[in-house]
């Protein structure tokens, strides 16, 4: 049977998903998990999904120096008011596997304003895909802004990738809590990418156990609802 064999290559951990039932392959990669646990501390950043994490600053040109290449904000939001705001901010990618658990949450309470669809191609979106072709500027992709109540005005990105055919969303707008559900990607690897204004990149410290590795320009395993980092002001 193709799912468990699947499981066992991936090493998939199936526990929570015990007594679940698969009518189809895409069923089997959108399954939900009963319970997520999730850092309940306000100030505290909490990964919106299971990745690999990679964190980038965004210069005053606006511009991201990604795994070799360069993106602009503009590669990633067609938008020129919205991104502005983000110039000395910072940008965190989350790179899906086929293995991870395919539904992200929100990582504060707050409002969402808008999503908005940018149609594209699929390309693989693994690091070694970055050396030849501008992904992110091409991949289909789908962008948010999240008004939250402790992190100011964040975009969210879901980029597409390889048969990964389109996101589902809990949502179109209205208000929404730490930890509840936002989506889910259809099918197999994808990315999510967080911008982040100055006024955060600026009082975010990240956990201690994931400086070493971020600054390294490697990528760290992180899960849903696993703290990242915390808000500290100077009094």
């Amino acid at each position: 049977m193709l799912i468990p064999r699947y499981i066992r290559r991936n090493r998939i951990d199936m526990r929570p998903f015990e007594g679940q039932t698969y009518e189809s392959f895409a069923a089997f990669f959108a399954r939900k998990k009963p319970y997520i646990h999730y850092e309940t501390d306000p100030n505290t950043l909490i990964s919106p999904c299971d990745g690999r994490l990679s964190l980038y600053p965004i210069t005053s040109d606006l511009t991201i120096p990604m795994k070799g290449s360069v993106y602009t904000i503009n590669d990633l939001i067609p938008n020129q008011k919205t991104s502005a705001q983000f110039a000395g901010g910072c940008c965190m990618v989350f790179r899906l596997e086929a293995s991870d658990y395919h539904r992200f949450c929100f990582f504060d309470d707050g409002c969402l304003i808008e999503t908005n669809y940018v149609p594209g191609q699929l390309h693989s979106v693994q690091p070694i895909a970055l050396h030849t072709v501008p992904v992110f500027r091409l991949n289909r992709r789908w962008w948010s802004v999240l008004e939250t109540d402790h992190f100011g005005t964040v975009v969210q990105v879901e980029v597409g990738a390889m048969m990964v055919g389109g996101v589902s969303f809990t949502m179109d707008g209205g208000t929404f809590r730490r930890g509840e559900e936002m989506g889910n990607f259809e099918l197999a690897g994808s990315t999510i990418i967080l911008l982040l204004g100055p006024p955060v990149h600026n009082h975010l410290v990240l956990r201690s156990a994931l400086v070493s590795t971020l600054e390294s320009g490697k990528e760290v395993r992180v899960r849903t609802g696993m703290a990242l980092g915390r808000l500290r002001y100077e009094r």
